[in-house]
């Protein structure tokens, strides 16, 4: 079933593996049609973890990410982009990104098996369920959230 997915270029995407918790970190997806795609930042932030010199999938090692991208959304959540293609990632660390921005492409590079995007958010630095982002924003780190609150 195709989902609307903000961190595909095309923008909609089919999930080839759940969240699972620790057994699955995180989400795979691929373009609608099973196709790869360009992936895009999420939301506005800033680069601070890239890898992008790996040139082939590792399946017997299962620590290996392949070409990431880590992306501070500066809110305490955190996202990060698994297994893109060699020679695609177009970011570095310090930059600033924005929402919709191009920042690599669909890969099977690390532990990997086939083309996709592994997709995670993480809340300070924990791993959570990436799914209801797929689509929403983040959480901001709005204070403004008295509202509905008596005070006497």
């Amino acid at each position: 079933m195709s989902i609307r997915a903000r961190v595909l270029k095309h923008g909609v995407c089919e999930v080839t593996q759940e969240y699972k918790g620790s057994a699955h970190n995180g989400i795979d997806i691929v373009k609608e049609g099973y196709q790869l795609d360009n992936i895009v930042a999420h939301s506005d932030g800033i680069v601070v973890q890239v890898i992008d010199n790996c040139n082939a999938n590792t399946p017997n090692n299962s620590n290996n990410p392949g070409n990431m991208v880590k992306i501070d959304h500066n809110n305490g959540y955190f996202t990060r982009y698994l297994h893109l293609a060699y020679g695609t990632v177009k970011v570095k660390v310090g930059d600033r990104v924005k929402k919709g921005q191009v920042i690599g492409y669909m890969g099977n590079t690390g532990y990997s098996f086939g083309g996709h995007l592994h997709f995670e958010v993480l809340k300070n630095n924990i791993q959570i369920d990436p799914t209801s982002y797929l689509e929403n924003d983040l959480p901001s780190n709005d204070q403004t959230s008295n509202q509905g609150i008596d005070v006497f």
